[in-house]
């Protein structure tokens, strides 16, 4: 069934919902308008502009599609779950295909999809979820069954994810991977347009660390780590630059300094996202050691500009955009030796530099959001010839 044939002819409706916009769910949205132009309306809504966990710049508009700020210079953290459900609802009852990327389990989403769904309206649950993110207890297992129930299909993240919604109840209904894309070509204009290797020569290029200075993203284990790398290295180290802030700064900054690493390690605060893209266009790796990490969309920016990457284990895009020893390191999240070694590999080889290099652009399109366009529209369009062959090579592409 082609998207326009839906309704007596007229062409669909498709919501796309978040608690607040980044630059890339700007790009998600403008991604599935590209693939559904002329078959379907994409709306795009925003309940509010900011939150207390992400200092994100406000989003702009949507080029192709329609975008509403339900709630424009509040926080949704601020927001009632009534005014959440109440502003979603009016919005969102005019589509046909609503996309629900707010928290599954909050009440207000949970009354928004079951009242939706009794509409008529076809669910579909955005997620990046999986088991080995936190442990986990039967009884919520259990609950969280009943509340994806209404959905009719699931977009998430790669194979861990796929896994995880299997359990969850997604037997029949059908769970695609490709909803943790960015624009990889706004990424690389952002950043100069410069791919490795070309730009910044090897030997002046140095490590980055790009995201919130909080206990999951095992940052005490990182300069440990460098620490550690840095006496392996010796003269010819590189050095580490750390992107970001949150409440282990003062004690990240206090540990450099304990180590003797403070002419080693560089902290240029939060920055916007085009600083950002320059920063990754000129690094030579990135590093992201997490001890939870649902995804890490700083991965696909760094695929983006061909960069090697080193990622624990628990990262869950690596099942998807690292492949250890090709274009980077997969490690353990608790081995100081580990990663030091991975860090030495990277920095010591120009020939190998540059061969994970060429593997990191051969897998870089897996991370773009071209991929989350794909799963929708053989979601609405199950006989779409394009849209299988996409999700079938990035399911073929999976660790």
């Amino acid at each position: 069934m082609a998207a326009g044939d839906h309704r007596g002819g007229r062409p669909i409706t498709i919501g796309l919902v978040w608690a607040q916009f980044a630059a890339y769910h700007i790009d998600r949205c403008e991604a599935v308008a590209r693939r559904f132009e002329g078959r379907a309306t994409v709306l795009a809504v925003e309940v509010a502009t900011t939150s207390s966990d992400y200092a994100w710049e406000p989003s702009g508009a949507i080029t192709g599609g329609r975008k509403v700020t339900l709630f424009p210079g509040k926080s949704f953290d601020q927001l009632s779950n009534w005014q959440r459900f109440r502003g979603c609802w009016a919005e969102l009852r005019q589509c046909d295909w609503v996309c629900i990327g707010l928290s599954y389990a909050e009440l207000s989403t949970i009354l928004l999809v079951v009242i939706l769904r009794l509409s008529g309206k076809r669910m579909v649950v955005f997620s990046e979820s999986k088991l080995d993110d936190k442990p986990r207890n039967t009884l919520g297992e259990l609950a969280k069954r009943l509340i994806l129930w209404p959905y009719n299909a699931a977009i998430v993240g790669a194979t861990r994810h796929i896994a995880y919604f299997r359990m969850l109840g997604f037997r029949r209904r059908a769970v695609l991977p490709g909803y943790d894309g960015v624009g990889l070509d706004r990424v690389r204009a952002q950043g100069g347009g410069q791919l490795a290797p070309g730009g910044r020569p090897f030997e002046q290029r140095d490590f980055v660390f790009v995201g919130r200075f909080v206990d999951k993203k095992n940052l005490p284990h990182l300069v440990e780590s460098f620490a550690r790398y840095v006496a392996i290295a010796g003269a010819g180290a590189r050095r580490l630059v750390l992107v970001g802030s949150g409440p282990d700064e003062p004690a990240l900054r206090a540990m450099v300094g304990t180590l003797g690493l403070a002419d080693q390690v560089e902290f240029p605060g939060f920055l916007p996202a085009g600083a950002v893209s320059r920063c990754l266009a000129d690094a030579l790796a990135l590093v992201l050691p997490s001890v939870e990490e649902q995804w890490g969309l700083v991965v696909n920016e760094a695929l983006a500009f061909g960069l090697p990457v080193i990622v624990s284990h628990q990262v869950g895009s690596r099942d998807a955009l690292v492949r250890d020893g090709v274009n980077g390191h997969v490690v353990t999240s608790d081995s100081v030796e580990q990663l030091a070694q991975a860090m030495h590999d990277i920095a010591s080889d120009r020939g190998k530099w540059e061969a994970k290099v060429a593997a990191s652009h051969q897998r870089a399109w897996l991370g773009d959001c071209e991929r989350l366009a794909d799963a929708l529209e053989l979601l609405i369009e199950p006989q779409n010839a394009h849209a299988r062959a996409n999700v079938d090579r990035f399911l073929a592409q999976l660790a």
